[in-house]
This record gives structure tokens, C-alpha cells and sequence, in this order.
């Protein structure tokens, strides 16, 4: 596989995102509904040919149990095919950063953020749960925070439902589903696993984010296990003295070996947590914010001449795409563009004015009036501030209401 290439006759791949065992993970383009969307692949030449049913069924399990979960903290599924040999899943695309890469870089969370990252996932436990759906698979690689400090919980791959409708684990012969430094003691034993094996994998990863490590550390997985079935459960406060007594009673509580000590829900849980939320409410993380009021993230240091002909180059790509009413990714080139325009260069500055007019209108186009009201009333604030042309930032602010219009918002709109 490689960019560009369709998929379905209306998905182009536009760059790999990344690749597990059995498949990959591409960030592609929806032609016909004019979005980015993920698309997850399940590659049956890297599976094992004795095991290519029960990976097929897993994966096809995975499209239902996430596309039955209604929830903001779960990707939308949109679609589910087969190209060639191999299955794939179309999810919804969502940027950020996975909560691993967040705990390498700063170590210790705040207990705050940790408080309300583990309150985020609870909430989507408790949907999860409430449809007979148990994760099974929980850790800081699938969690995921977006920009606007959002946790979402992916990769229901291993989701098990509840009751004697499925009975049948879908595993390989021998396998136990999970991951080693997150499993819960019954799941390690090949035990019938309920929504306490949640709870639990939630517990290590709360212990994590507060103590820098996961809770047990082992050499092989085999070891990792028999620490989870056997060693004493480790104390927070021996690793950092400011985790209030309450939270690290809840902790110690969600580590309980036995499923029964640990707490009665995910929602119980939640409610717990809900005191020690980072400024006393949740959600809310500190992590790389976007609020699309700004023109996007600094410009990278290019040459003049070097910039003016890859602005000329992707103006050119982006007006190919909405001649085509692509305008979703025609506003994703422009962002690009804007992005090369260096800093400080006052025969560039008129160009940076255009592409963010350019930008703006290309979300109105595609429908997206929230982010195009943003994008309208930044720029005539910014042109205000600078002296630029009137006209322009008055154009600008009726546009931003006309966005409010289209959003249903009159009342703020007419008052304006």
C-alpha cells in the first residue's frame, strides 16, 4: 500500500499512520463525503493461516462493538469493506497525541490532568459496559488525547461481549487476550473477564500517569503476569507524597487482585475521581491546545524563494481539490502553506492575509461553520490590531456571522 491509492472506489490513503502485528493504520481521505477519516486494515498475509477466521471475526467484532457505542470518547465508525484480500474499517480521524507518548514526555502527570484523563475513560467504561461490551485491552498506547483535550478509547479489537450470546472468546488457541503490563489477574489466568478487568487496567494506567512507570515491571510477559497474580499491590504515595489519601485509597482499591474488592462500577469510580479533577471540573488536560483562534502552529524558518514556490505549488494543489469540492483537504494544503510563510518577510505578509481568507471560505464551503466563524472573527481581530484594510475586516466579521446563522445562533448573530 502506498499514498494515494483508493480504496473502496472513494478512499484515497494520504499517509500511514501506523502498524501492529496484522495490520496498519493509514489516515485517508472520504472523496465522496469530503473528510479525512482513519482506515484500519487487516493485512491476511501477516496472519498466520490457522488463524486468519478468528482474526477476520475479531476485526468485523471490532467495527460492531465500536460503531454500537455512541459516545464522544469513541471514534464514529463509518465504514467497514473488503480490498483484495484484506478487510478494512473506516473510522473517524482523530488527531493528537496517545497517552504513552504524553507520560514519556513528562513523566509524572499532574494529579489533576491524571484525575481527569482516568475520568474521561470511566465515562466511556460506563457506556461500554452499559451495552455488555468489556475492552479488555486498555493501556496508554489506546488512549488517545486530541487537541482540545478530548480522551478518546481506542481499539476495541479484543472486546468481549457479556452474556451467553458469545460465549466464544475469538481467541487463538492458547492466547490470552491483553497486554501484559495492564492485565487484570483473572484475564492473565484465562478467567472469565467482566468490566472489573477494565477497572483494573484502568487502575495500572492511573498508576502510571502518577507514578511515571506501570504499576509491576517484569523481564517477559510470563513474569509480568505472576507479578499481577502475586506481588503485593504497590503504594502511590511511596513514589510521590502529593496524591491525596482518597485517590490513592482508589487506586490501591482498583489494583485489588481479587475482582470483587475493586469498585462496584465505572461509574462509582468517576464519581470518586471527580473531586480531584484539574480545576475542579472535567475534562480538561494540559496538553498541546488548539482553539482555532490563531493561524496554526509557528512557521518553520524558510528561505524567501524557497517558500514563494512552495506556496505557489500547494495554491495550486489546493485549488485542483476544490474545483473537485474537496474542500476539506483544500483547507488542510492551505494550513500547510501558511505553515511555510516565514515570519517577519513584509512582502510575504499580504500572502499569509490571503491564504487565511482562503482558508476560511473553504471551511464554510465544506459546511464547517464552527471552525470557520473562528477562523473569520481571528482574522478581523488580528487585521483590527495590525491597521489592515477595513473593508477587509468588516467583510470578515459578516462572514463570521453569517457562519453564526448557519449554525442556528441568531439571536448572537443579529446582535452583532
Amino acid at each position: 500500500m502506498q499514498a494515494g491509492d483508493r480504496i473502496g472506489d472513494r478512499y484515497e490513503l494520504t499517509y500511514p499512520v501506523g502498524r501492529g502485528g496484522m495490520g496498519q493504520v493509514w489516515a485517508g481521505f472520504d472523496e465522496r463525503l469530503d473528510r479525512p477519516v482513519a482506515i484500519k486494515f487487516l493485512r491476511q498475509v501477516e496472519v498466520p493461516e490457522d488463524e486468519r477466521e478468528t482474526a477476520g471475526k475479531r476485526f468485523r467484532r471490532e467495527a460492531r462493538a465500536t460503531a454500537r457505542l455512541d459516545h464522544p470518547g469513541v471514534p464514529a465508525v463509518h465504514d467497514l469493506g473488503v480490498h483484495g484480500e484484506d478487510l478494512f474499517l473506516v473510522m473517524q480521524l482523530v488527531p493528537g497525541m496517545v497517552l504513552a507518548d504524553h507520560i514519556a514526555e513528562q513523566e509524572r502527570l499532574p494529579v489533576g490532568e491524571a484525575a481527569s484523563i482516568a475520568a474521561q475513560v470511566c465515562s466511556v467504561l460506563v457506556a461500554a459496559h452499559a451495552a455488555s461490551l468489556v475492552h479488555r485491552d486498555l493501556k496508554p498506547q489506546n488512549l488517545m488525547i486530541t487537541p482540545t483535550g478530548v480522551v478518546k478509547v481506542l481499539d476495541f479489537g479484543v472486546a468481549a461481549l457479556l452474556g451467553p450470546a458469545e460465549a466464544s472468546r475469538l481467541t487463538a488457541t492458547g492466547r490470552t487476550l491483553g497486554t501484559p503490563a495492564y492485565i487484570a489477574p483473572e484475564q492473565a489466568q484465562g478467567g472469565p473477564v467482566g468490566p472489573a478487568a477494565d477497572l483494573y487496567a484502568l487502575g495500572c494506567i492511573l498508576f502510571e500517569m502518577l507514578a511515571g512507570h506501570p504499576p509491576y515491571e517484569a523481564a517477559n510477559a510470563p513474569d509480568m503476569m505472576r507479578r499481577h497474580l502475586h506481588s503485593p499491590i504497590p503504594i502511590i504515595g511511596e513514589y510521590r507524597s502529593d496524591v491525596p489519601d482518597d485517590l490513592a485509597h482508589l487506586l490501591y482499591c482498583l489494583l485489588a487482585k481479587d475482582p470483587a474488592e475493586r469498585p462496584a462500577s465505572a461509574g462509582e469510580v468517576r464519581q470518586i475521581l471527580t473531586p480531584f479533577l484539574e480545576n475542579g471540573e472535567s475534562p480538561g488536560l494540559v496538553v498541546a491546545r488548539t482553539d482555532d483562534k490563531g493561524p496554526g502552529p509557528a512557521p518553520v524558518s524558510v528561505p524567501p524563494q524557497r517558500a514563494q514556490s512552495e506556496l505557489v505549488e500547494l495554491r495550486a494543489q489546493a485549488r485542483e481539490l476544490a474545483e473537485n469540492e474537496r474542500f476539506v483537504q483544500a483547507a488542510e494544503v492551505l494550513q500547510r502553506a501558511l505553515r511555510s510563510v516565514p515570519q517577519g518577510d513584509e512582502r510575504l505578509a499580504a500572502e499569509t492575509v490571503a491564504l487565511r481568507v482562503d482558508i476560511a471560505n473553504l471551511l464554510m464551503l465544506a459546511g464547517d461553520f464552527r471552525k470557520a466563524r473562528r477562523a473569520f472573527e481571528s482574522l478581523a481581530r488580528d487585521l483590527e490590531q495590525s491597521g489592515g484594510e477595513q473593508d477587509l475586516v468588516e467583510e470578515c466579521r459578516q462572514q463570521a456571522v453569517a457562519c453564526q446563522l448557519e449554525l442556528g445562533e441568531c439571536a448572537d448573530a443579529t446582535a452583532r
